[in-house]
């Protein structure tokens, strides 16, 4: 009699599971869907890859939530609240090391208040946002909201929404989100039912006549690594956006102070008529109707917010030149901080109207030229507010160019974080392949059936 020794199957059913879900993780990863803004398929595809669930739930934080499944898990219906200021531009007389501390400090913080990478990192966040609202998943752009800590950010129209403190450089966000574990949120949502062929949706929660079983629960699955990557794929297009808007903006720059004084020749017709043709959102809106691919869907706020964080960078660079030029623009320093000071909080901080670069513009050449006494000698200068105008609006232009090409860079800047992404998902591919192979070996101990031997 010939017999065979026992031969396992289990090591090739282990190598199988293996190679299974390597290869599909290696798949999403390479042909990961990415939100664009130039189909409606595509969105589709992203709002169902941010429900889908990717690992076991046991390895996944579980948040649970009741409410409807088509009204937003928080309450997002309070105004929002400006919170941080923009630290003034400070300059001591004396050249003590505390007075010298301030003024670096102050400086580091205007940089980042102004700083336009921080500025295409925050309308990234609200594109997204918009997108997932729009696609019917607000649960994910409440957790989104949650992690930045910024209630009602897709409803702020203004600059420096973010805590400049907590997230110190632009790519502050993305990495802390990498780092962000897996969760998943638990939607209870009334179940439909039906009376008389008809189908409705009533009653309240507590009702204690209503079935017990009218809720169902619905999870949606939490993957940060994941949105940090489709995020920055829509920070990458809208930084090509910005590229050709910082153009446009700086084409209407040159032309205010042209059209303000064949304004002031011809004569105003009437108190409610701009001083100057705002000629920059036409533009765009020329520009977006003859380009051959569709715009971000919130392309004209960032537009109109690019014309006023632009003119921001702009005033704090006069700022400081006119400081550093020592006593020759002492007078014109003066007053424009001054100046600036009063109408930080209408023009540059919170939420506001569209139009306010253009009104602070108009505001600076409609102000009345005076007479300032400065100096040890106690002289008597003109302070010419047009020329403070034509000084700040030379300095946009240079600022506008500059900026263009940093944007212009956002993909090799995304390198690096895109690295730290799949460092991330391979360990989380790793543990899910852990615990494949756990389920496998746990099934093959309770297999006494002899399978895969015979004699």
């Amino acid at each position: 009699m010939c017999g065979v020794s026992r031969i396992s199957l289990f090591p090739f059913l282990k190598l199988l599971v293996v190679i299974s879900v390597v290869g599909i993780k290696a798949c999403n990863a390479f042909t990961g869907i990415v939100p664009s803004f130039s189909s409606t398929s595509a969105r589709i595809s992203a709002a169902a890859s941010t429900t889908k669930s990717t690992i076991s739930s046991s390895t996944i934080p579980v948040t649970t939530t009741s409410s409807n499944i088509i009204d937003k898990v928080t309450d997002c219906n309070f105004a929002f609240k400006r919170r941080y200021f923009d630290v003034p531009i400070h300059y001591a007389s004396s050249s003590n090391s505390n007075n010298e501390n301030y003024d670096e400090n102050a400086l580091l913080n205007n940089l980042k208040r102004t700083c336009i990478k921080q500025f295409l990192t925050q309308r990234a966040f609200q594109s997204f946002m918009f997108l997932l609202t729009d696609l019917r998943d607000p649960h994910t752009s409440d957790w989104i909201e949650r992690f930045l800590d910024t209630p009602s950010l897709l409803d702020y129209h203004g600059t420096g929404a973010f805590n400049m403190t907590k997230f110190e450089n632009w790519d502050t966000y993305f990495i802390e989100m990498i780092q962000m574990p897996m969760e998943r949120i638990i939607v209870q949502a009334r179940r439909s039912q039906t009376r008389g062929g008809r189908l409705f949706n009533s009653g309240s929660r507590n009702n204690p006549y209503l079935q017990q079983d009218h809720l169902v629960e619905i999870p949606i699955d939490i993957n940060p690594s994941s949105l940090a990557s489709r995020i920055m794929a829509v920070r990458e297009q809208i930084s090509r956006e910005f590229c050709i808007d910082l153009d446009l903006i700086r084409i209407a720059n040159d032309q205010i102070l042209p059209s303000y004084e064949e304004n002031m020749k011809i004569g105003r017709r009437s108190e409610d008529e701009h001083l100057y043709e705002r000629t920059a959102m036409i533009s765009l809106t020329n520009n977006m109707a003859m380009q051959d691919f569709i715009s971000s869907p919130i392309r004209k706020g960032s537009f109109d917010l690019l014309q006023l964080l632009s003119l921001h960078e702009s005033i704090h660079r006069v700022l400081r030149w006119y400081k550093d030029a020592g006593s020759g623009k002492e007078v014109s320093f003066v007053w424009l901080r001054d100046y600036y000071f009063d109408n930080v909080a209408e023009y540059f901080d919170g939420c506001q109207r569209y139009g306010r670069a253009d009104d602070f513009i108009e505001g600076l050449l409609q102000a009345v030229p005076t007479i300032r006494t400065t100096g040890v000698n106690v002289k008597n200068k003109l302070v010419d507010p047009l020329s403070i105008a034509s000084d700040i609006l030379d300095m946009r232009s240079e600022v506008l160019v500059e900026w263009m090409h940093i944007v212009e860079h956002t993909a090799q800047d995304h390198m690096g974080l895109r690295k730290n992404i799949l460092t991330q998902q391979a360990k989380e591919w790793t543990q899910e392949t852990v615990d494949s192979l756990q389920v496998v070996d746990a099934a093959a101990a309770k297999d006494d059936s002899g399978m895969g031997s015979f004699e």
